[in-house]
């Protein structure tokens, strides 16, 4: 996410020298973690920010690419898209504060 100077946090930390973490997925993950971002990549965006996946957003990917869930995968899927709309909404009110301030 960019801020008005079109600046992303990862931007901002190199500039200051910092760190930002990178996401560390288990082998395990590896289809679920690009499972994810192909489902978000087609999630259009909201007026304040992500809006979470529906299920019938997930049931058209299932149809469009073939892929398989089970119902535990739709359950991590949905957790990581509850988190990711999160972390969206932290670093929204945190680019909020500092443009304000």
């Amino acid at each position: 996410m960019r801020d008005t100077n079109g600046e992303t946090r990862r931007e901002r930390n190199e500039a200051f020298e910092l760190l930002s973490p990178e996401a560390e997925v288990p082998e395990a993950g590896h289809a679920l973690w690009d499972w994810f971002w192909d489902l978000r990549s087609a999630q259009a965006p909201g007026f304040s920010g992500p809006a979470p996946l529906s299920h019938q957003e997930v049931l058209a990917w299932v149809h469009l690419t073939g892929n398989l869930l089970r119902r535990e995968d739709i359950a991590v899927l949905k957790a990581m898209d509850g988190r990711y709309c999160q972390a969206v909404e932290e670093e929204t009110e945190a680019i909020r504060a500092r443009e304000a301030g």
